[in-house]
């Protein structure tokens, strides 16, 4: 699947909607993205919104780790919202999920249907 991205702003919040796969092909423009969007920020807060993605590589989380730490200085909120369990499971085995999200994994997603 290609890599696409939509941006939606709702008053302080800025959310960022990624689809497709988010790997080492991909990471660039996301990083792109992300970097323009804490650049300009007239916000509060930037989440990224997981649920379009199918999946998710250690270059994709490098490009959270470094968007949370310039959002941070700019005083902007940064985190990850709305993944399922492959992603879930990427954030428990690294030990990103309570600095990506916020909260644990068990807080930040929903139970399965």
């Amino acid at each position: 699947m290609e890599f696409a991205c939509s941006i939606e702003r709702l008053d302080d919040r800025v959310i960022i909607v990624p689809e497709g796969d988010i790997d080492a092909d991909s990471a660039s423009s996301l990083r792109q993205i992300l970097r323009q969007a804490v650049a300009t920020a007239d916000f509060k807060h930037l989440e990224v919104d997981l649920h379009k993605v199918s999946f998710l590589d250690s270059t994709g989380l490098g490009v959270f780790v470094a968007t949370r730490k310039a959002a941070l200085a700019r005083g902007v909120t940064f985190q990850l919202r709305d993944f399922g369990p492959m992603v879930r499971m990427l954030l428990q085995v690294t030990h990103l999920e309570e600095i990506l999200t916020g909260k644990t994994v068990e807080e930040a997603t929903p139970p399965p249907a």
